[in-house]
């Protein structure tokens, strides 16, 4: 099994391994103060996890808080088990997940410091030099979702996003290396500091997918669980920029390919859900979810009604 062959690998471990939710890639089990993350050996190389794990490493020279790796029995960062799967153990970061319903932590001090960690990440990328995939002009599609769409309009409104890409020159102020998956379900906080973990899909790509991650998510669970707050993406937008632009520029070319990336993010996570649900046993609020993302693709609905337009003369 899994676990015994988890258990043998790390003498750090304190009591049973406790299996947490699921993501749709890995399985994540818990003991004590570590965090073991599975990872089928199809979908990622060994080369790729020590990779990442380098950048993970290298994040946290330059500040950013992240769960850093930690060695094996065999002093290896990345374990292979079964000729299937990876290993790789973490800190358990102090703190608790984010609940959007908590106004206590779901606030716009959260949101500055959420905005404060993005920018500082995407500094300090700058300086480090690691292989991981990268966004070209060529090979536009880093998320491979082109395979994965069944639908002809979607895959059109697709072609089109990238294509207007295209008309962006990548700069240092638009382009380097992002989490590629920044949202409140990768982040831990603790008396208002937050942890940011889950480096697997980091790349060198647009910024503004980082900025326009974190806001669909965010928007999604706050329009879900407190659908009367409607100042929430003011106030999400005026705090987590001014987190960012403490760290670093904030150019009206990164602000108008928001609504670019919001959209982006909506065909990967369709064509996402399509993969990993059972289609043909789907929870009411799966089939909503499905439908209306589906609608609103084809359509090309805003994904919200943020004037970015207005955002950017505010900059100054």
């Amino acid at each position: 099994m899994l676990t015994d062959s988890i258990l043998h690998l790390y003498d750090h471990i304190e009591g049973e391994l406790v299996e947490m939710n699921d993501g749709f890639h890995n399985k994540v089990y818990s003991s004590g103060n570590l965090i073991f993350r599975v990872s089928p050996s199809g979908r990622r190389k060994q080369k790729d996890i020590i990779n990442e794990l380098a950048v993970i490493c290298e994040l946290y020279e330059y500040g950013l808080p992240v769960s850093l790796p930690v060695k094996s029995v065999h002093e290896r960062l990345v374990e292979s088990i079964d000729n299937h799967h990876y290993v790789v153990a973490f800190e358990k970061a102090k703190g608790t997940s984010i609940d959007v319903t908590n106004r206590e932590v779901w606030n716009k001090e959260l949101f500055y410091h959420w905005g404060n960690e993005m920018g500082k990440m995407h500094s300090a990328g700058r300086k480090i030099k690691v292989h991981r995939p990268i966004w070209t002009a060529q090979q536009p599609d880093l998320l491979n979702i082109l395979p994965k769409i069944t639908s002809e309009p979607i895959t059109e409104r697709y072609k089109q996003l990238l294509n207007q890409l295209g008309r962006f020159s990548l700069t240092p102020d638009l382009f380097g290396l992002i989490h590629n998956d920044f949202h409140q379900g990768n982040m831990v906080v603790n008396e208002g500091r937050l942890t940011i973990f889950d480096f697997d899909d980091c790349a060198y790509h647009w910024f503004a997918y980082d900025l326009a991650t974190s806001f669909y998510h965010a928007n999604w669970q706050a329009s879900s669980f407190t659908p009367e707050d409607k100042e929430f993406s003011r106030v999400f937008w005026e705090n987590f920029l001014n987190g960012y632009k403490e760290q670093r520029n904030i150019s009206k070319e990164l602000i108008q390919q928001i609504p670019i990336f919001l959209k982006i993010r909506e065909i990967f996570l369709y064509t996402l859900f399509l993969e990993k649900w059972d289609l043909r046993n789907l929870e009411d609020w799966q089939a909503y979810t499905l439908s209306n993302l589906k609608h609103t693709i084809e359509t090309g609905k805003p994904y919200s009604d943020v004037n970015f337009s207005e955002m950017i003369d505010n900059l100054g």
